[in-house]
């Protein structure tokens, strides 16, 4: 959560490439930033913006952000889905001058725009992810381990949120996986922060719902705040 020490805040709706922007972020720094993030509230951003500390928020089309979500966590409904979305991004819309926005497809294929970007809006002198295919894996690596829970947990969330760098999460890895090994943990698909066919199946089972005529209108509400957040 966001506290005097913290330096960037990293939040978004759920399923809007929070964590990988986290996890990205922190990959590419050479020393441990001190990062709030992935609370998934509009309060946690205005927050940030009220106190002046820099804030990059992610936003993802809203058809993809409610199906994922809906997989994620079926006791919610595509209709309570929308109005949460439309919710969060309207609260902090006149706030978006002051903050840097991390569209889904920039933040997952060129990230290292993004983190300029938050230099150039702030003043910052952040480390640009450089979006190479090792550095990709290791993140989605990360982000398996997170879904698993493993030994190491702590160490990942230290990580996530800056307390230890890259090189002393991956030493921390290495001294668990060094006393013989790590069981085999089981990766929760419904649940896990990154590309994966199961889901992409049950995201499609649920499209034909999300538009029927009876969501149309929450539907159109918030397509109409994602597309006034970009192009505010």
């Amino acid at each position: 959560m966001l506290s005097p020490c913290t330096e960037l805040v990293i939040d978004g709706f759920t399923r809007s490439a929070v964590t990988f922007a986290t996890i990205a972020f922190q990959l590419a720094q050479h020393r441990p930033v001190r990062v709030a993030h992935t609370l998934h509230s509009a309060g946690h951003v205005l927050a940030a913006v009220r106190r002046e500390v820099p804030v990059l928020v992610t936003i993802r089309e809203p058809d993809e952000v409610v199906l994922s979500a809906a997989v994620r966590e079926p006791h919610v409904s595509l209709g309570q889905a929308l109005d949460a979305y439309a919710r969060f991004y309207s609260r902090i819309m006149p706030h978006r001058q002051r903050l840097v926005i991390g569209e889904f497809s920039d933040v997952t294929r060129d990230f290292g725009r993004v983190i300029r970007e938050l230099n150039t809006r702030f003043g910052t002198a952040f480390d640009e992810f450089r979006c190479t295919e090792r550095n990709v894996s290791e993140v989605f690596s990360i982000i398996d381990d997170r879904a698993r829970w493993p030994p190491w947990s702590k160490a990942l969330g230290q990580f996530e949120c800056g307390i230890i760098g890259i090189h002393e999460y991956r030493r921390e890895v290495a001294a668990f996986e060094s006393k013989g090994g790590v069981p085999t943990l089981d990766i929760p698909e419904r649940r896990v922060q990154r590309p994966s066919e199961q889901r992409v199946a049950l995201k499609e089972a649920l499209r034909d719902e999300l538009r029927s005529a009876h969501l149309r209108a929450r539907r159109d509400r918030a397509r109409a705040t994602y597309e006034a957040f970009l192009s505010g």
